[in-house]
């Protein structure tokens, strides 16, 4: 996860019943399922989460989609008003993509600042949930709807179509090509990768090199490749990027195993890695949050 360098992230357990508020209102809504991300402490006792799963097996990763977001200016009646730094909450009370997405029109993502933030963050959503859907929300001032993304990559802006049509130039495909035919030019694809920080280039290369190895045959080795994709697309902590509040580089690289319900969360700053089991947790802390050190 990209995020400014003045903010600290560590995992964090949110047991069932814990009160998520969202920033629009003044009563607290316990959650129906526990909660296991990658989470920072605010000012006023909030969690603000980058990224976590359920344990129903759903998972969502919020990134950032500069430009491009667009939510509501206004309060709607008969629906819930939520921030977009709220939305992560709202969606891990469902139990799977099909849920949420039956439930979709019932909430108003709103252009308000969250609680101690200077403002609303313009986000962009990864979901997938135990049985292999995957799905993006990206807020661009209509109806709100998910799109498939069976290649199971997302970055920053730009929106997800930009960027198929990008790495289908890349892998010299039409951009309209089914999705076999995208998994099969990645694994034959054998040109030159860009290695920048840009979201475009970090796309292409983590979708090329996602789908042209070789399936894992354990949990460990699944977990050993795709913190390799995350290590090549990390954005580094410089002296430089330490020295401007508004720079982001990456805290952090989380691996969700939803089938086995447990988090691999790495620093990058210093390296270390937490293995969480949501189910040790649950049954040693049920009613308790519990905050993991930062690294």
């Amino acid at each position: 996860m990209d995020l400014p360098t003045t903010t600290p992230w560590r995992p964090i357990y949110l047991p069932a019943g814990f009160l998520w508020q969202p920033s629009t209102d003044d009563l607290g809504k316990p959650l129906p399922m526990a909660i296991l991300g990658g989470v920072r402490w605010t000012p006023g006792n909030h969690y603000l989460m980058g990224d976590g799963m359920n344990e129903a097996g759903l998972a969502c990763a919020e990134l950032y989609f500069p430009v491009e977001a667009h939510y509501a200016s206004s309060m709607m009646d008969g629906k819930l008003n939520i921030t977009p730094q709220d939305f992560i909450y709202w969606a891990l009370t469902h139990h799977s993509i099909a849920e949420l997405r039956l439930d979709l029109p019932n909430i108003n993502i709103i252009a308000q600042k969250w609680y101690s933030e200077n403002n609303w963050r313009p986000f962009h959503w990864l979901l997938t949930d135990v049985a292999g859907n995957t799905a993006i929300l990206e807020p661009r001032g209509h109806e709100l709807t998910l799109t498939e993304a069976p290649l199971h990559v997302l970055t920053n802006t730009p929106n997800y179509p930009a960027h198929i049509v990008r790495l289908a130039k890349t892998l010299g495909i039409d951009p309209e090509s089914s999705v076999d035919t995208f998994k099969q030019a990645c694994r034959s694809f054998d040109g030159e990768l860009r290695h920048t920080n840009l979201p475009t280039d970090r796309f292409q290369r983590t979708a090329i090199n996602l789908w042209r190895q070789d399936a894992p045959q354990t949990t460990l080795a699944a977990e050993h490749q795709l913190l390799t994709l995350l290590d090549d697309v990390v954005i580094p902590r410089t002296p430089e990027r330490l020295r401007r509040s508004n720079m982001d580089y990456t805290h952090y690289e989380d691996v969700l195993d939803l089938t086995e319900r447990t988090m691999t969360f790495k620093s990058v700053r210093t390296g270390e890695i937490h293995h969480l089991h949501l189910d040790d947790i649950k049954t040693d802390s049920p009613q308790q949050v519990v905050a993991y050190p930062f690294t």
